[in-house]
């Protein structure tokens, strides 16, 4: 089990240790769908330790692309992060370090081609959920770097806790954008798209 790479994570603190939403009486879908995602990425942590499209897309089926990418990425992290209990090898490391690339490569591509949401806030939206996939991006590198390097005993821990910071970092990405999205969402819009998005149910009611 990776349970003490989280906290070796250079400084970087857990969203859902920290985040003042958990603690509100009343939890919005925005930030249910955060904090189920949150979960599972550092869930997945602890086992170890735009587009071009600049089409306007209605609010409601903006929110269900947006879900469904979450879910098929989370999805596919329990699935990597199950193969990686007790003491990992350097190859099943890297096995599941491919499978977590090919999914958040998915991922990217999903989020990066959802266009603009019909909303007031529309374009500070999507801009808020490009700048999310960069973060991502960036921390798959990350992983990819740390996993590629890793040799013995020793490179593997180390890969191990490199791989944790980076998951953490992401799941500190997800709280952010969607505390963005609610600050622009003063309308409602998004709030009300997301409640009405049929593939966001299983996230809202996290």
């Amino acid at each position: 089990m990776w349970h003490a790479c989280a906290s070796s994570s250079a400084g970087r603190s857990s969203p859902s240790s920290r985040s003042p939403l958990r603690e509100s009486a009343s939890v919005s879908s925005m930030t249910r769908i955060a904090l189920a995602a949150i979960a599972v990425v550092l869930a997945f942590a602890a086992l170890g330790c735009g587009g071009d499209d600049s089409e306007a897309s209605s609010a409601t089926e903006w929110a269900n692309d947006l879900c469904t990418a979450v879910t098929s990425w989370t999805d596919a992290l329990e699935a990597e992060g199950s193969a990686l209990t007790g003491s990992p090898s350097v190859e099943s490391l890297r096995e599941a370090a491919s499978g977590l690339e090919s999914a958040t490569d998915t991922f990217l591509e999903e989020v990066r081609g959802l266009g603009t949401p019909d909303t007031e806030g529309g374009t500070e939206a999507r801009a808020a959920v490009d700048e999310l996939a960069d973060t991502v991006e960036a921390e798959k590198q990350e992983i990819e770097d740390a996993v590629d390097d890793a040799s013995g005993i020793t490179g593997v821990t180390s890969a191990i806790s490199a791989v944790a910071a980076s998951l953490t970092a992401m799941g500190e990405a997800f709280e952010q954008t969607f505390e963005r999205l609610e600050d622009l969402d003063a309308g409602g819009e998004l709030e009300q798209a997301f409640e009405e998005a049929d593939a966001c149910d299983e996230l809202v009611s996290s």
